[in-house]
């Protein structure tokens, strides 16, 4: 039996950048090591000089990015394998990914997911595991609604893996066929909410019918249902794993400051708004919790199950408690039901709008 630890999306620099604090708890830790192999969706570039992707911060768009030092936080992590393929990843511009890319094979973390052109971003990280091949692949929603202003790879272009219908259903299925095991890191859906778009539900049948065993979901910053079904599994989105509180500048653009600042002097938020001077930003509440999955494969199957994790103030993982976990549970055990059963598209339907029980 392999298995396989899924964990969300992962930024981890911020106020973690320069700090000596711990970003894991031993708890978390000792759940992240029953792993033979831990994967997550590197949700930011790394560059100690950056230049800002130009357009992005011309239509305002959130520009995330971790300090060259802070991949030691995957190597806290033990993170073996990390998905590029999100709408993050060049917000250094082309210069920041390639820079990214060769500082991950530099330190040993394999990734998939983006490249230098098409056919890099769609190859896979291989592993080997007692005896059996698992090929990971990452894909990343194409829906400018969804993950705006996304940098995608061309046959003579650098970017991330892009997830249109037929390309996705052709990639697995060869895949499928060279490997025992498929698994697909999809950074795909609306952020914050608890439910799966439609387009998501469809595109994740796809991915499981094309040859996929396994589906990792992240993007929507915000639990998601967890579903087996048919001996295969689908896990919607994981949530935020390690993204900790940060420091923006006009308009909004992830900030390192030079020389020691104090926090409590500055205007805070726990929104996405234009700033006008240096702000702190401070994840609310849901966008704290995420998954850690654990996923078994074992002969033509797989299983997902899981804990809900918490980032505390001190931005550190530790698992969330059982009160706590018990409402999570609520937001999305019901989803997962009808997801399993056949009967979301309908519901979805016939309520119209979502409820307010389900939105974050």
């Amino acid at each position: 039996m392999i298995k396989i630890v899924g964990v969300g999306d992962i930024m981890p620099g911020g106020l973690l950048t320069d700090s000596q604090n711990p970003c894991v708890n031993d708890d978390v830790l000792k759940l992240l090591l029953q792993g033979d192999v831990r994967c997550g969706t590197l949700e930011c570039a790394f560059g100690n000089e950056p230049t800002y992707d130009e357009a992005k911060v011309a239509d305002r768009g959130n520009v995330i990015y971790a300090k060259d030092a802070d991949i030691r936080r995957l190597k806290e992590l033990h993170v073996d394998i990390v998905s590029l393929a999100n709408n993050h990843f060049f917000d250094l511009g082309a210069e920041g990914a390639l820079h990214t890319i060769e500082l991950l094979d530099k330190e040993g973390i394999q990734h998939c997911g983006a490249g230098r052109n098409l056919e890099e971003a769609g190859r896979p990280v291989v592993k080997e595991i007692q005896g059996k091949t698992v090929a990971f692949l990452g894909f990343c929603d194409t829906n400018y609604n969804h993950v705006f202003m996304c940098t995608y790879a061309t046959e003579n272009s650098p970017g991330v893996n892009p997830m249109r219908k037929k390309y996705v259903e052709s990639e697995i299925r060869k895949y499928a066929e060279l490997y025992d095991y498929v698994v697909v890191l999809a950074h795909w859906g609306v952020e914050n909410v608890f439910c799966p778009s439609p387009s998501t539900v469809k595109m994740g049948d796809l991915m499981l019918a094309a040859g996929a065993c396994l589906v990792l979901g992240s993007h929507p910053h915000s639990i998601q249902p967890v579903v087996n079904k048919r001996n295969k599994s689908i896990v919607y989105s994981m949530g935020n794993f390690l993204f900790p509180d940060r420091l923006i500048a006009p308009p909004k653009v992830t900030y390192y400051p030079t020389t020691p600042i104090d926090y409590s002097t500055l205007p805070v938020t726990d929104k996405y708004p234009l700033v006008d001077c240096v702000t702190l930003k401070i994840l609310p509440y849901w966008a704290r919790v995420g998954q850690i999955v654990e996923s078994q494969l074992n002969k033509d199957s797989a299983v997902s199950n899981y804990r809900f994790t918490y980032l505390n103030k001190d931005n550190c993982l530790t698992l969330l408690n059982e009160k706590k976990s018990g409402e999570a549970e609520k937001k999305i055990k019901a989803l997962s039901w009808l997801l399993k059963r056949g009967l979301y598209s309908t519901y979805i339907t016939v309520h119209g709008k979502l409820s307010k029980f389900l939105r974050k």
